[in-house]
């Protein structure tokens, strides 16, 4: 009896033990199903959330927008607000279409999950675009009021300025007339019509001054002249600042090449024992032909008379060439601490160099960017990227090899400016 009470017992517990398994399984099946079917569109219901937030934003952005064209119009003239205008036009635009997006949202007739989705990104863009156009406009025309405000004192500063300027080109005058005596033609080749052009740049912003009192003295709206006197000047001391960079830039050009001919002397003396004593006759072969190109600069160098005017990044580019040369040859012959040795010895002139070559053509483009095209700028652009991870670079032998990438992208760059400009 106790047996047949105990086996009931038992049937009864495994009973429970099945159902209440089963009830957990069948809970969690659920649960997930749930969350498969309504995450998406929880997930759609916040997007369209945001999107609501947007709208309403930017719904309040174009009608202070309009307002804020109204005053700009009367305050600088239909040409000078004509920007601000175009703007509000498209943010309009943008808006009508974002409201047509949300009533089709908020119409009886039922969407898929993925139009939802679509349409609220799409008045989300919508609306971030217009909202940005117009506070870059807003944001504009309010500096412009802001320089109307303090016109008189902003004028005066500007006088002082152009001034200041005035004194400061006939200092650098005096730098190019002394950097002539001792450097080529071509060495000064992209600051030599700086002057000039610092001398029109001035002569505008002069003449706009003039024009600038005499509105004001009309109560005419000015701000738009003083931004452009503000630019004539800046361009003008860019234009004069680059005589003294250049002059900088050359004579740490000629110092690296002092340098790296000292270094040149003591890689050669290294080279000699490769040459000497080689792993192999090709080895040997290699460093020696290296060896006669590098004594072929040395003595290039000792039998330029006194009287010639040089050129630094010429020279340092001629010792470069001869020094890479020298290098490739005795990679092969030297063990890595002695390669790695020599990288460093190069790097120093060959980042020098690489500097020097993009300040140079750097302040030729910017001086004339008018007339220069897309390739040149992204030569220089690459250019001063290689630079920087040049700079950056523990390997110096990687390193080398960008800063000589970069020194050869700058003068690429150089050359296809000057092909622009000789086109224009």
């Amino acid at each position: 009896m106790v047996a047949e009470y105990a086996s009931a017992a038992l049937t009864t517990i495994i009973t429970l033990v099945v159902v209440i398994v089963g009830a957990l399984i069948a809970g969690f099946w659920l649960l997930s199903r749930r969350k498969l079917r309504f995450g998406p569109a929880e997930r759609i219901d916040k997007t369209q959330q945001e999107a609501n937030i947007l709208l309403v934003r930017a719904d309040d952005a174009v009608n202070a927008a309009a307002d804020e064209v109204a005053f700009a119009i009367a305050q600088f003239g239909e040409k000078k607000a004509a920007p601000f205008v175009v703007a509000l036009s498209t943010a309009q635009q943008q808006l009508r279409e974002a409201f047509e997006l949300q009533q089709r949202l908020d119409d009886a007739f039922p969407d898929t999950l993925t139009q939802r989705r679509d349409w609220s990104n799409r008045i989300a863009m919508l609306c971030r675009s217009a909202q940005s156009a117009l506070e870059q406009q807003t944001a504009e025309f309010r500096g412009l009021r802001s320089l109307e405000s303090s016109a008189p004192e902003t004028h005066k500063a500007l006088l002082e300025r152009r001034d200041g300027l005035a004194t400061a080109r006939d200092a650098a005058s005096g730098t190019l007339d002394d950097l002539a005596e001792r450097y080529s033609p071509r060495a000064l080749a992209s600051v030599a019509d700086n002057l000039r052009r610092a001398d029109d740049a001035l002569e505008l912003a002069g003449e706009l001054l003039t024009e600038t009192a005499r509105s004001m003295a009309a109560g005419s709206s000015v701000g738009d002249q003083l931004l452009r006197v503000t630019e004539h000047l800046a361009a003008a001391e860019h234009l004069i600042d680059a005589v003294d960079t250049l002059k900088t830039e050359l004579a740490k050009a000629e110092k690296a090449a002092a340098d790296l001919r000292a270094a040149t002397k003591e890689n050669l003396a290294e080279a000699r024992a490769l040459r000497d004593s080689p792993p192999d006759a090709a080895s040997s072969r290699a460093v020696a032909a290296a060896m006669h190109e590098v004594e072929e600069a040395l003595s290039g160098e000792a039998l330029t008379p006194k009287a010639v005017l040089v050129d630094p990044l010429v020279e340092l580019e001629r010792l470069r060439q001869a020094n890479a040369a020298l290098d490739a040859s005795m990679a092969g012959a030297r063990n890595q601490q002695r390669r790695l040795d020599g990288a460093r010895t190069a790097l120093t002139g060959a980042l020098v160099q690489a500097r020097s070559q993009l300040a140079a053509t750097g302040d030729y483009i910017a001086g004339r960017r008018g007339g220069v095209g897309a390739a040149a700028r992204t030569r220089i652009a690459e250019a001063q990227r290689l630079l920087m991870l040049a700079e950056a670079e523990s390997d110096p032998v990687a390193a080398l090899d960008l800063a000589r990438s970069s020194a050869t992208h700058s003068r690429d760059a150089d050359a296809l400016a000057r092909y622009d400009l000789l086109r224009a």
